[in-house]
């Protein structure tokens, strides 16, 4: 102990059984891991050791293996701590228990060194929690947001359990991971406070910050402020808790142009404890600051502000800030103020200039604004005045109104924001809108608070998606045919033209259409329309297609419910992740890419026909036996390797297209007479060559498992080739030969039958 710098009372045997046990006056605190804190040092020499009685090491037992006498056996040291009245903090609000831990497992073969050493390293996890904790204490006396953020539920000086978040269901255990190697016993490097995470109650928000573990550490060994922690943890727990809910989050898929690894469709990257990076498809990006209490940040991470340029590896997302506009408000700006302005336009989320443009209007322009005032100086200085106020009152102010009520939102269509405060017993009315003017701005971000920012990521279950996941599958997609569109097959006659001055407008002259990606801003929903470019007084008969109107909905329907199908439980969006194609390695490999593709270059009457046959599928007669449905992403289980790849692709040496349909039954099952074969669900994938207007079965099949589909394929080949040479040349033969397949498909295959 002489070697240790401990003082040692004296050593003391139980008289019962003769074990040894010490008496440790102090610690002397002159020994170099202390040099670099001196407010500890301070604290455990002025404040720790007078508040202790005693500080007791004991032999508490040995432990033997009575059946293995040659072991060695194993003895139990322990520390006490005993206080004066059995309380430490000499007050009635918090009360701290007696406590005694085990400090060291000590064998034959182990010296007393490894004793001290324990002794010294659970005495300064003592030292370090404790301090932490007094100052955290004391703020509780002071600060009544504490209590309804938090509540204390144990501290015994080595290790200190709080409990946070929605109706307290998290809790959050501290302790002090002192250095244990002789290494680091020698140097200076200290030790490090370690967290656990846990949910305790059955909420319908698990917490999450387990993941922020690294951030939050490093968050709290740096401050050396348990109600700074305290006050973060609440700040992000809804948010993070929201985001990792998410289906999207828990849904891992395999990227080919990110090492081939399966990752989580929407990944969280958080670049601090406050500041996150959502990472969709490896595609788009959202950058979210939690701010304050009740203040969000998001905003388009494709463009670095410190960069002032955009990043290579993201593409922006179309439509974004009319998204945000739903959820935007910034009433809890008003609190952090001084906070952003002051320290926040440094780290990438607010522009150096925006530091000018978010200070409050003057009163004389307050007053053109319509702020009704009759004192401008009064309403001029209410920022400040707010921050001095208390944030909340009690729990339900924080987190009861994000499950229950319903607070107005500030959206781009409102022409103002309100938010009331009273200030010695007269009630003041903000009404400007930071968020008018950050909309405007493309790479400026958008002011939320907790509750909207909740309901943006709200789902009612793990399966159902959130408006945000549903907003940007749906905005990939847009981005995926505008993409294409600029990367047309042949550069010197692109067929497919974007439209000045209507966004996401596209002409297809060769076929007479325009078709349009409509974003309703209050549904955030995304839908396709398609409008004919027919003109009647125009000559030109080969580029000016008559389309009715029973055509385009038939195209409208099938594509909405194809691209941008509606859930019927949430009414989202939920586009299936074969038709997103997230795995695709380049543009033209996605769904939509080759969609677009196929706009370009497809003959109108091939377009006809396809839509009679999405018709056929939609209504179906009869006496058909088989459902043809056309698909536009090779579907799961259909027996093909290339899952989740298009179904669409031109061949330029045979100016040919493929096309797959799903034969779907529509015999019943339960027929006995009727063969099995008949009944099962399988692919037909058709080449149609535009050159000779002949429709056959793909020679590709025999490289893929046919699933026992064999009979079928050359039932298929023969009811083709008999229609090939009764056919009328004259019209396309891609509707005449799905409907020749729907009708008399059937195992065994008669040839006297008659198509109806």
């Amino acid at each position: 102990f002489q070697q240790k710098k401990t003082i040692c009372k004296n050593i003391l045997y139980c008289p019962w059984t003769g074990i040894p046990y010490l008496d440790i006056v102090r610690i002397l605190t002159d020994d170099d891991s202390f040099v670099s804190n001196t407010e500890l040092l301070s604290y455990i020499n002025e404040y720790f050791w007078p508040r202790i009685q005693s500080c007791t090491i004991q032999l508490a037992y040995i432990v033997r293996d009575i059946g293995r006498e040659h072991k060695s056996a194993t003895r139990q040291w322990t520390l006490n701590l005993n206080l004066f009245n059995k309380n430490y903090f000499h007050n009635a609000f918090i009360k701290t228990p007696y406590n005694s831990i085990v400090v060291c497992n000590q064998t034959s073969q182990e010296t007393s060194i490894k004793i001290v050493d324990c002794i010294h390293s659970k005495l300064r996890a003592a030292f370090e929690l404790t301090h932490l904790f007094e100052n955290y204490s004391l703020s509780l006396l002071e600060l009544t947001d504490l209590h309804a953020i938090s509540k204390l539920i144990s501290f015994n000086f080595f290790k200190c359990t709080i409990h946070y978040g929605p109706n307290f269901a998290y809790a959050v255990t501290l302790t002090y991971n002192s250095n244990q190697t002789q290494q680091e016993l020698n140097s200076i490097v200290e030790g490090t406070f370690d967290l656990r995470f846990q949910t305790i109650k059955n909420t319908f928000l698990p917490t999450y910050h387990q993941t922020l573990s690294r951030k939050l550490i490093l968050f709290l060994n740096q401050t050396r402020s348990l109600k700074q922690f305290i006050r973060l943890l609440h700040m992000t727990a809804i948010p993070l808790s929201s985001i990792a809910r998410l289906d999207c989050f828990n849904r891992p898929i395999v990227f080919v142009n990110h090492g081939s690894c399966a990752q989580a469709i929407l990944a969280l990257v958080p670049y601090t404890e406050s500041r996150w990076r959502l990472i969709f498809g490896q595609i788009f990006t959202l950058d979210i600051q939690i701010c304050g209490p009740n203040l969000i940040l998001v905003r388009d991470g494709s463009f670095s502000v410190q960069l002032n340029s955009s990043l290579s590896e993201f593409a922006p997302i179309p439509r974004l800030k009319e998204f945000l506009s739903v959820y935007a408000d910034d009433r809890g700006l008003t609190f952090e103020f001084s906070d952003i302005t002051n320290c926040f336009h440094e780290q990438d989320f607010i522009f150096s200039e925006q530091q000018a443009s978010l200070l409050p209007p003057s009163s004389n322009q307050m007053t053109n604004q319509t702020l009704n005032t009759t004192n401008d100086s009064i309403l001029q200085n209410s920022f400040m005045e707010i921050t001095t106020q208390s944030p909340v009152a009690s729990p339900s102010d924080i987190y009861d109104v994000i499950f229950r009520d319903s607070l107005p939102i500030t959206s781009a269509s409102m022409s103002s924001n309100v938010r009331s405060d009273h200030t010695d017993n007269q009630q003041l009315s903000v009404l400007y809108s930071y968020n008018r003017e950050l909309l405007t701005k493309v790479n400026y971000p958008v002011y939320m608070t907790q509750h909207t920012f909740f309901q943006m990521l709200f789902t009612p279950d793990g399966h159902q998606w959130s408006k945000l996941e549903s907003f940007l599958a749906s905005s990939l997609l847009v981005r995926q045919f505008a993409k294409a569109v600029t990367e047309p097959a042949d550069a010197n006659n692109p067929t497919v033209r974007s439209t000045p001055n209507e966004q996401d407008t596209y002409r297809i002259e060769h076929l007479s259409l325009q078709i349009s990606f409509v974003f309703d801003i209050p549904t955030t929903l995304y839908r396709i329309y398609f409008i004919s470019l027919f003109d009647s007084t125009s000559q030109q008969q080969q580029s000016n297609i008559f389309w009715s109107r029973d055509e385009l909905q038939i195209m409208e329907i099938f594509f909405n419910n194809t691209f941008f199908p509606l859930s019927p439980l949430s009414n989202l969006i939920m586009p299936s992740i074969d038709i997103l194609s997230l795995q695709a390695s380049q543009n033209l490999s996605t769904a939509m890419g080759s969609f677009e593709r196929m706009l370009s270059l497809i003959h109108p009457r091939i377009l006809k026909d396809l839509v009679k046959i999405i018709g056929l599928e939609q209504n179906p007669e009869s006496h058909h036996l088989w459902r043809a449905r056309w698909c536009l992403a090779i579907p799961q289980g259909s027996g093909f390797t290339q899952v989740g790849q298009p179904a669409i692709y031109y061949m330029p040496s045979r100016s040919s297209f493929l096309f797959m349909f799903q034969f779907i039954s529509r015999i019943s099952q339960n027929d006995s007479q009727i063969n099995i074969s008949n009944t099962s669900t399988f692919i037909v994938p058709l080449i149609h060559d535009m050159i000779s207007n002949q429709t056959t079965l793909w020679d590709g099949l025999n490289k893929q498992p046919t699933m026992g589909n064999e009979v079928k394929y050359q039932t298929i080949i023969k009811i083709l080739h008999t229609l090939r040479e009764t056919m009328n040349q004259n019209e396309c033969s891609l509707y005449p030969s799905i409907l020749e397949l729907i009708t008399r498909l059937q195992i065994p295959f008669t040839s006297n039958n008659t198509s109806s």
